[in-house]
């Protein structure tokens, strides 16, 4: 019986994860966790014309992209789209590929009733397309530049703080360390004096809250696993790339990595490497997991920005226009007021 033959369409797809996960694991070998530190300016990529915001594999794929052609723009468009917008490719543009996935349902004939019933369902690729940068792109306008609703990291961690969907611990008694501990549904983590930055502070807080994420009351990811096994790393390499995602989405662009909880990291570094060389789409469906925590965090957070913008509202007297004003007082000026004329005071003498 021969070997059934994959489409091209999963091919092709197939050997872009290779070379993407090949040059990753290039770097973890060469910067341990430092690896993912370059790819940040370039994780919030999306498509002027379409107004998609890319996710998942695809948004870990074009930040890949990003940054091993130095591009700064996360604008990314279709040939379509530059020809139809009246945009023209630069010469020697180059192309990257999105992948395009699809839900199918799994179903079995019920002995009883003899209808098909729906037992799961599957994930298959579809099929791809090319997307360009806006840096290769003629005639396409400036980008926009992002407007960010907190003045410093500081200000973004107590913002977090109040979003998170559990309790977040921060206390000298976990100098050192942080952690999201699943029993307690709690994050546990040093105070932020501790840390060698806000930004260094911030981004660990990320990483737990990636992790609170898993709860059964979430996104029931199970990360409750022994430390050391292949689903611990995993779950690790999720929270990474969470927090790596999150930091590109509030535009925190540093990456410190310190302390003991960093350095535990590296004991499954390795197993991370492992997995990759076994498996290619290991490292997408961690970025597709972390994009879901992303997009969580995220949801929860702008809620609190809203309820700010609205208390604000709140407080702030209403204006009113001095040109207004004044207009008004002309207008009043025309009008003749007739007061009564009050009667002659009469002295008590005369009564």
């Amino acid at each position: 019986m021969k070997e059934q033959k994959k489409p091209k369409s999963t091919e092709i797809v197939e050997e872009q994860r290779a070379r993407v996960v090949n040059k990753i694991i290039e770097d973890m070998e060469r910067n341990g966790l430092r690896w993912m530190e370059p790819y940040l300016p370039t994780l919030s990529p999306h498509n002027p014309v379409s107004g998609t915001v890319y996710q998942g594999g695809n948004r870990f794929h074009l930040g890949f992209a990003g940054y091993m052609r130095g591009f700064e723009d996360n604008r990314w468009c279709t040939f379509n789209q530059i020809r139809d917008s009246g945009w023209h490719l630069k010469k020697g543009a180059k192309a990257a590929l999105i992948e395009k996935w699809r839900e199918f349902s799994i179903k079995e004939e019920n002995k009883e009733t003899g209808e098909d019933e729906v037992k799961g369902h599957y994930l298959r690729c579809v099929g791809y397309w090319n997307v360009f940068n806006a840096e290769e792109i003629e005639g396409i306008p400036a980008p926009s530049l992002p407007k960010h609703q907190s003045d410093g990291t500081s200000a973004i961690a107590n913002d977090l703080i109040l979003s998170s969907r559990c309790p977040v611990n921060e206390s000298y008694a976990y100098r050192g360390s942080a952690a999201y501990a699943p029993l307690r549904d709690a994050i546990l983590i040093a105070p932020r004096d501790t840390f060698r930055s806000d930004e260094s502070f911030t981004r660990t807080l990320l990483h737990e809250m990636t992790h609170s994420t898993g709860h059964p009351s979430a996104l029931n990811r199970g990360c409750d696993t022994d430390f050391g096994s292949p689903e611990y790393a995993q779950e690790e390499l999720v929270a990474e790339l969470g927090s790596l995602f999150l930091s590109a989405d509030l535009g925190i662009q540093s990456a410190d990595f310190e302390g003991d909880f960093y350095e535990n990291h590296v004991s499954y570094l390795k197993s991370w490497m492992h997995a990759l060389k076994d498996d290619p789409s290991y490292l997408f469906k961690a970025a597709a997991k972390a994009d879901k925590a992303d997009s969580f965090i995220m949801g929860r957070y702008q809620d609190v920005l809203e309820k700010h913008r609205e208390q604000e509202r709140e407080l702030t007297p209403e204006k009113v226009s001095l040109k207004s004003e004044s207009r008004a007082m002309k207008e009043a000026s025309k009008v003749q007021v007739v007061l009564p004329i009050p009667a002659p005071a009469i002295a008590a003498d005369e009564r």
